[in-house]
């Protein structure tokens, strides 16, 4: 495997958002009159694009408070993004050790870019990516493989030079939709049977196994 780009999902594979994410959901449905939810309910939806999340997180019942619940979500989250959200064991490691090899880094995520962008500039690590996609880049998001295809051509890449990590079943589709190798963490959000089916290329337990991988 001569993989010369490395791509990653951002929430679940770079970062541990899932307190700042529940705690800001649950403010969101307090602020519109609606039942909060436990953590377990709202973590499975937390790897799809943000529109798939607020509907169902507020449910079908309250579907014409989306518009209002898209927004306060982002203005609750935006807020508080970046108090208890943490970096994973080992991402500033691999992140210079591929810098070091001059292997490109992109993001691809289902996060909007603005918060993307803030929690990364936080932890200093945008210096990393030559290219950062999000859902507000693309028309299909993960896991339809438009956000991989559009970063291997932006990096003049073929795809079987590039391997895309993330921790969900829809970062494995998405990644073989495209035609690049995958690999999938298991510490993140994703439930470990739907990755296993989904039969990505690696299956790594600690992000500095990407050294590796592609040493």
């Amino acid at each position: 495997m001569n993989v010369k780009t490395i791509i990653f999902d951002l929430d679940g594979t770079l970062i541990d958002s899932k307190k700042d994410i529940v705690m800001a959901i649950n403010k969101t449905l307090r602020d519109l009159d609606i039942p909060t939810l436990p953590e377990d309910d709202i973590i499975p939806f937390m790897s799809y694009g943000p529109e798939v999340f607020i509907k169902q997180c507020i449910g079908e019942k309250n579907a014409d408070k989306f518009e209002r619940a898209f927004e306060k979500f982002k203005e609750n989250y935006s807020e508080r993004c970046i108090v208890y959200t943490s970096l994973f064991p080992g991402v500033r490691e691999v992140l210079e050790f591929l810098k070091e090899r001059k292997i490109n880094i992109a993001l691809a995520t289902n996060k909007m870019m603005s918060l993307s962008k803030k929690i990364l500039q936080h932890f200093g690590l945008e210096k990393y990516f030559s290219i950062m996609l999000g859902p507000e880049d693309v028309t299909n998001k993960k896991p339809h493989p438009e956000i991989i295809e559009i970063i291997l051509q932006k990096l003049n890449v073929k795809r079987e030079e590039a391997l895309y990590v993330g921790d969900s079943e829809i970062d494995v589709l998405c990644g073989k939709s495209a035609g690049v190798y995958t690999c999938a963490v298991t510490y993140g959000i994703g439930d470990i049977k739907s990755i296993i089916a989904a039969n990505p290329d690696f299956i790594i337990t600690d992000l500095t196994k990407l050294i590796l991988l592609v040493s």
